[in-house]
């Protein structure tokens, strides 16, 4: 079991590529995780070519919303599904989230990529401090 979150493309802002890839180290202690970098991504579809036995989920603002505790309960069941776990957050320009397992919402509310890659590096590390019984949610 792995975790990979997806961005397209490298953030323009090193403060949120670091926060980003801080949480996913700190995930570490509890299984891998990396963050890839995609040029151009814009779909699903295109992440299905280079994970092709990943669970693909997307973030779109029409996705599920979800509250942490129900966030780590859907983090815990595609773990035990035994395959690696693609997080893919688009850019700028729009992500088509065709053929997507799930596709899921941060919020109601806008963010700009660059603080949903943050959000969602966050909210993994806060799941499975949750999955693992580590304290840091508290």
């Amino acid at each position: 079991m792995k975790l990979v979150l997806v961005f397209a493309g490298r953030s323009k802002s090193s403060q949120a590529r670091e926060m980003a890839e801080r949480f996913c180290k700190m995930s570490n202690k509890f299984l891998p995780c990396s963050v890839d970098y995609i040029k151009g991504l814009s779909s699903c579809q295109e992440l299905r070519r280079r994970y092709p036995e990943a669970v693909l989920v997307g973030l779109s603002p029409g996705g599920e919303e979800m509250d942490s505790l129900e966030f780590a309960r859907f983090l815990r069941d595609l773990l035990r599904q035994g395959r690696p776990v693609v997080f893919a957050v688009g850019g700028a320009r729009g992500f088509s989230v065709d053929g997507c397992a799930k596709i899921i919402s941060l919020s109601r509310m806008t963010f700009s990529h660059e603080v949903a890659r943050v959000m969602l590096a966050e909210q993994i590390f806060r799941a499975l401090c949750i999955i693992f019984s580590h304290p840091y949610p508290k």
